[in-house]
C-alpha cells in the first residue's frame, strides 16, 4: 500500500500530468498512453491518480476547509525567520544572499504546502469510507448497484467513483473514467443523478437507460431510452443540451465543443451483452477500442486501412475470437503476439 501511495503522490506531484487531466490534448494523451504501455505496472496508480485528481474539481471535501491564507502566513513567518537566520552577519554582499535564500526557502515551502495538499487528497479519496471506488482491468467488465439500486455495467480500463450513501433528497453523483452503461431508477421525488465526466461537463439524468464512454480527451454519450440533460459549464459558454432516445452527443474537451446526431444506440451499448457490432465503423475506431479497453498496442502496416468501413460483430469476452472476426470483416491478416497486434 505504500508502494501504491508513493507513485500516486509522484503522478499528482507532476505538473504534466496534472495538465493532461485538466487540459487533455492530441499532445500529452500521446505521451501519457505512450508513458503507460512502456509502464504496465503503474497504470493502476495512474487511474486513482486521475482519479483523485478530477473528483477534487466537484466533491466537497476537507480541503477546501483548509485555511490557506494561515497556511500561507504561517510558511511567510517561518521564511522571514529563516532569512534572518540565513543572512551570515556583516556580509558585504547581503542582498544577492538574501534573495538566493528567499528563492530556496520559497520552493521547500512551496513543495511541503502542495504535498501537504496532495496526500489529503490521496488519503481523503483513497482511504474514506464513504467514497466507493470501481475499477476494471484490461478486458474485464463489472456490475455495479448503487445506493438507490441503480445499475452500471463498467467495461475495461474504466472507473467509477461515488458516495457510499445517498440520502434522501440529495443529488446523486457518480464520477466516470472510461465507460459504462447506466440503468438509472426513476425515484418518486424526482431526485437527480448526475454523471461527472470533466469538471465543466456532466449528464444530468431522473431515470434512463444511457452509455458514457470518456476518454482521450472525448466523451460520448449515446441515450437508449428516458431522456437527459447535458450541462456544460466553463469560462467561455454555459450551454444545456437535452438528447432524446437514439441520439449520440460528442464533447471534445480540449476545443470544448459539443455536438449532437443521431444514431444507432446498439452500435454503441452492445458491448454490454459481450458482442462488438461494426456498423461503418473505421478501423481507427476499432483500434481505440482495442487500445483502451483491452489494453493492446495496434500497428497498422498501410495506414491507409486506417479509414477503411466495416460492417459485421464479434464476441468483446474473447480477445482472441474478436480479433478473428476482426480479421474476417476487414479481410487482412491479424497477427498477435502478447499484447502486440499487428494488422497487415
Amino acid at each position: 500500500m505504500k508502494s501504491d501511495i508513493h507513485s500516486i503522490y509522484n503522478l499528482l506531484s507532476d505538473p504534466s500530468f496534472l495538465d493532461w487531466i485538466k487540459n487533455p490534448n492530441g499532445e500529452n494523451n500521446r505521451y501519457w498512453e505512450e508513458w503507460q504501455g512502456t509502464n504496465p505496472e503503474r497504470k493502476a496508480q495512474v487511474k486513482q491518480a486521475k482519479a483523485i485528481a478530477s473528483s477534487i474539481d466537484f466533491k466537497k471535501t476537507s480541503i477546501e476547509n483548509i485555511r490557506q491564507d494561515l497556511i500561507f502566513q504561517r510558511i511567510q513567518n517561518s521564511i522571514n525567520k529563516e532569512n534572518e537566520d540565513a543572512i551570515p552577519k556583516g556580509s558585504t554582499k547581503n542582498n544577492k544572499f538574501k534573495e538566493q535564500a528567499s528563492i530556496r526557502i520559497w520552493m521547500r515551502w512551496a513543495a511541503i504546502f502542495v504535498g501537504l495538499l496532495v496526500v489529503s487528497s490521496i488519503y481523503y479519496f483513497a482511504f474514506n469510507e464513504d467514497i466507493v471506488s470501481h475499477t476494471t482491468a484490461f478486458g474485464e467488465t463489472k456490475n455495479i448497484t448503487l445506493p438507490d439500486g441503480s445499475e452500471i455495467k463498467l467495461n475495461g480500463n474504466s472507473t467509477l467513483t461515488h458516495s457510499r450513501i445517498w440520502e434522501k433528497d440529495e443529488i446523486r453523483e457518480v464520477w466516470l473514467e472510461g465507460e459504462g452503461y447506466f440503468t438509472v431508477n426513476h425515484l418518486g421525488d424526482q431526485q437527480k443523478f448526475i454523471v461527472h465526466a470533466t469538471s465543466d461537463f456532466n449528464v444530468e439524468v431522473v431515470g434512463t437507460e444511457f452509455n458514457v464512454l470518456n476518454r482521450s480527451g472525448k466523451t460520448k454519450v449515446v441515450l437508449s431510452s428516458g431522456k437527459v440533460m447535458l450541462n456544460l459549464q466553463n469560462s467561455a459558454k454555459a450551454e444545456r443540451l437535452q438528447m432524446l432516445p437514439g441520439e449520440m452527443a460528442e464533447y471534445t474537451h480540449n476545443d470544448q465543443i459539443l455536438t449532437k446526431k443521431e444514431v444507432d444506440p446498439m452500435v454503441y451499448t452492445s458491448w454490454r451483452n459481450n458482442r462488438l457490432l461494426f456498423d461503418d465503423t473505421s478501423l481507427l475506431e476499432i483500434k481505440s477500442i482495442l487500445e483502451s479497453t483491452y489494453g493492446l498496442t495496434v500497428i497498422v502496416e498501410d495506414e491507409s486501412l486506417l479509414e477503411k468501413r466495416l460492417y459485421g460483430s464479434a464476441p468483446s469476452n474473447d480477445i482472441t475470437l474478436l480479433l478473428k472476426g476482426l480479421e474476417r470483416s476487414l479481410g487482412n491478416q491479424i497477427s498477435i503476439e502478447g499484447k502486440l497486434v499487428t494488422i497487415k
